[in-house]
């Protein structure tokens, strides 16, 4: 039994204006401020507020123990030192944890350290322990009998997983693969890492002409999903392309001359790659004479090398591509709509279209809306491609003409 000047000093010390009801009852205290009633606070301490105010913005250390289990993630907060090539340091627990650095090399390099030697070196300067705990370093557990062991590369390849997982159900970041292997399903992949598998679907905008190009190569992807049975995450080049695609085609300069790689044909065009992300068709009625000669005999074949301009961008981010230059384009639809200002045009019907009619005069044409025809009590359905049907200008805006029908 404590001395009566021990039961004074304790009950001295004892904060008789806390709000002790007696019992074992817990009593929530109703005077924390933001609590808002969602969460109850039982404490009557004078610091009751300020540790609710830390739960609320995130910075309560919840996840402090002072035992370990083997598996633990837990975050470093300080560097102690190193002795036999084994790194000391300190967790938000206040335990020493030990990790060998010989089995830390995978780890190391993410840091552009190549060798234990020169990583211990780095430890000399006190800048460079500061940028490393500024990066949150954490442990994972591995022994915690007869001492306690960690790995920092376990600890690091489980963020990551994390990471992965966020970004699956909100996509926002990409990142580079190095394509390892292939199979006939795809190519096994190492991204910051972390074993994933990125299928031949995903691999590219289109097909590629020769699937064991990509082997060590360099491929930026996003993360597409997480197949538990495998155990590894999905990845693709592909929703990374769409994803920047938007902005990408904003940067493209249309009275630049680009080169691109043939990826297919059609019976309407030709099917080319280009800046790594782009695709466009180059339609017949876009080529130059001996490119036409050249489609129609089916010369062309995966892999060429082609020169082209961009000729549109339409409102869905396709790419509508053609030989002919747009600057002598520019030059010859001025002329025309100089030379046609104010005259009726001799044109014959190229297309008839839910919207209107496609007509052509020389190598130009233009839009006769179904509005002009509505004027006249026209019918487009009255007329066949090839038909005659005179025409003036209308107006020529972001490359399209539209035309008029005479009075």
């Amino acid at each position: 039994m404590n001395t009566q000047e021990e039961l004074t000093i304790e009950f001295d010390s004892f904060d008789w204006d806390s709000e002790y009801v007696g019992g074992n009852r817990l009593v929530e205290n109703k005077r924390i401020k933001g609590s808002g009633g969602k969460i109850k606070v039982f404490s009557f301490e004078k610091y009751a507020q300020e540790l609710f105010d830390l739960y609320e913005n995130g910075e309560f250390p919840q996840n402090i123990r002072k035992d370990l289990e083997k598996g633990d993630v837990i975050n470093i907060t300080n560097i102690k030192g190193v002795r036999d090539n084994v790194l000391i340091v300190e967790l938000e627990s206040g335990i020493n944890v030990d990790i060998s650095l010989n089995k830390e090399k995978k780890f190391l390099e993410r840091f552009g350290y190549y060798s234990v030697a020169e990583f211990i070196e780095a430890l000399k300067d006190p800048e460079i322990i500061e940028d490393l705990l500024a990066t949150k370093l954490q442990v994972y557990i591995t022994e915690t009998e007869p001492v306690q062991k960690a790995s920092l590369w376990r600890a690091y390849i489980k963020q990551i997983q994390l990471e992965f997982l966020e970004e699956i159900k909100n996509p926002t970041q990409a990142y580079v693969a190095k394509v390892k292997e292939a199979n006939k399903g795809g190519y096994f992949v190492e991204v910051v890492g972390v074993e994933a598998f990125m299928p031949g679907s995903l691999s590219a905008a289109n097909k590629l002409a020769n699937f064991e190009d990509l082997i060590g190569q360099d491929v930026i992807v996003m993360i597409e999903d997480y197949i538990k049975d495998m155990k590894s995450f999905i990845v693709s080049h592909k929703k990374y392309i769409e994803y920047v695609l938007p902005s990408k085609l904003k940067e493209l300069d249309l009275t630049q001359q680009f080169e691109g790689t043939i990826t297919g044909t059609s019976k309407y065009g030709i099917f080319i790659e280009f800046g790594e992300i782009f695709t466009g068709l180059l339609h017949i009625s876009k080529m130059d004479e001996m490119t036409v000669i050249d489609f129609k005999a089916r010369s062309f074949k995966s892999g060429d090398p082609i020169k082209f301009y961009i000729n549109e961008i339409t409102k869905d981010n396709r790419l509508i591509l053609t030989e002919k230059d747009p600057v002598e384009k520019a030059r010859k639809m001025e002329e025309f709509i100089f030379d046609n200002k104010d005259t009726i045009i001799n044109s014959s019907v190229a297309a008839i279209m839910n919207f209107g009619i496609i007509v052509a005069i020389g190598e130009h044409s233009g839009l006769i809306p179904n509005k002009e025809f509505r004027k006249k009590r026209l019918q487009t359905s009255d007329y066949s491609v090839k038909d005659p049907i005179d025409v003036l200008f209308e107006s020529y805006s972001e490359g399209k003409i539209t035309f008029k029908l005479p009075d």
